[in-house]
């Protein structure tokens, strides 16, 4: 069965270092469509990702998907989030945390902390190795023991991108065995 995965991504639409990383990422994954205020595209073989763009959380009447939340989200009314959605975000992002307080989703944090689900564990210019550092479940209910993984860059990348990449493609049930390609 055919299964596509939703992902949101929702925050300052100036910032696009997770966008520039995500796509070709997805691309390389299943293939992907792209929906923002500004732009339509479709990259890879397949469509096996939905990617929306959008500055705000909007109404989600879906069952499962992935939010991604940027640093630069904005505070806003408190939305209704499934409990069929992973919600990915830096440690350090107080504002999504806020709009996270009340929601029955599952939050999984990204940083350099002991704390967070996922951190770095070492980086280089080609690529980084990334910790797993707790149990997580993916869209599909597999769950995924702690482990490490290696990603390789493509390009100039940031912790903060391997990050939201990698959790994205985890939580979407992607095999980090061989590593990831961001």
């Amino acid at each position: 069965m055919f299964r596509l995965v939703f992902i949101l991504l929702c925050g300052d639409p100036a910032d696009t270092s997770v966008t520039d990383a995500l796509l070709p990422a997805l691309a390389r994954c299943g293939g992907v469509r792209y929906l923002s205020p500004s732009r339509v595209l479709e990259r890879g073989e397949g469509v096996g990702f939905l990617v929306l763009e959008t500055e705000k959380i909007p109404e989600i009447e879906i069952g499962t998907g992935i939010l991604l939340l940027k640093n630069g989200i904005r505070p806003q009314e408190p939305v209704h989030i499934p409990p069929g959605f992973l919600c990915v975000l830096e440690t350090k992002n107080a504002a999504a945390a806020a709009l996270l307080k009340n929601s029955a989703c599952a939050a999984v944090t990204c940083g350099t902390g002991q704390r967070d689900t996922l951190s770095v564990a070492g980086l280089e210019s080609a690529g980084a190795t990334l910790s797993l550092q707790r149990n997580l479940t993916t869209l599909a209910g597999k769950t995924l023991e702690p482990h490490d993984f290696n990603v390789r860059f493509t390009a100039e990348r940031s912790p903060h991108q391997a990050l939201f990449v990698s959790a994205a493609l985890l939580i979407s049930g992607a095999d980090s065995a061989a590593g990831f390609v961001i």
